[in-house]
């Protein structure tokens, strides 16, 4: 009887160790915008973690990542973009991007930091949801590709009500094709 709860716990240790090691990356592997995939719920929302697998340079994915203020003339489904206040590595945008089959307007801060090619944001105001979270680009040892590692914190506004699978379902397109937008604009500044 003794024995069940020091098993427990040794299978809790491995698990543990099992979870807290980081996924190793085949890079080699075929371009994929969804190498690795998860979510979890959180406290009003969902989390969701998406590893891309690129074919472009990471200071090309970070440059185009961090171009927020211009993403309406690159990102699929981004209408407007509109800097509202910059200081240091801060930025702060007015956004308005097609989600859920409509508009949503949102004011957004961004906080760069070039040196580890790291990105946060979190939205301070919105009409459907709040998403908070980070972008890492990682690159190959080769330098000619990348990993960017993505977290999302989605969580529904004041006004409306959006089901959990409805913002994770229209967060993960919306990542699909902005993760789209930035590959052709990398692609695009490559040629050039």
């Amino acid at each position: 009887m003794h024995m069940q709860p020091k098993l427990a716990f040794a299978a809790m240790l491995v698990l543990i160790a099992a979870c807290s090691r980081e996924r190793k990356v085949d890079w080699s592997a075929t371009e994929n915008f969804f190498y690795y995939e998860a979510s979890s719920d959180v406290d009003g929302g969902v989390q969701l973690v998406y590893w891309a697998l690129t074919d472009t340079p990471a200071d090309a994915n970070y440059k185009a990542l961090a171009d927020v203020e211009h993403y309406m003339d690159f990102v699929d489904g981004v209408d407007r973009t509109q800097l509202l206040a910059q200081s240091g590595n801060t930025k702060t945008i007015q956004i308005a991007q097609r989600v859920i089959g409509r508009q949503n307007n949102a004011k957004v801060v961004w906080t760069f930091h070039p040196e580890t090619r790291k990105i946060e944001f979190k939205t301070e105001q919105s009409d459907l949801y709040y998403n908070e979270g980070s972008y890492e680009v990682i690159p190959s040892p080769d330098g000619k590709r990348s990993l960017v590692k993505v977290t999302f914190i989605v969580k529904e506004s004041e006004y409306v009500n959006i089901p959990k699978g409805v913002l994770a379902s229209s967060t993960r397109d919306s990542f699909e094709a902005a993760a789209k937008s930035i590959k052709k604009k990398t692609m695009g500044a490559a040629a050039s």
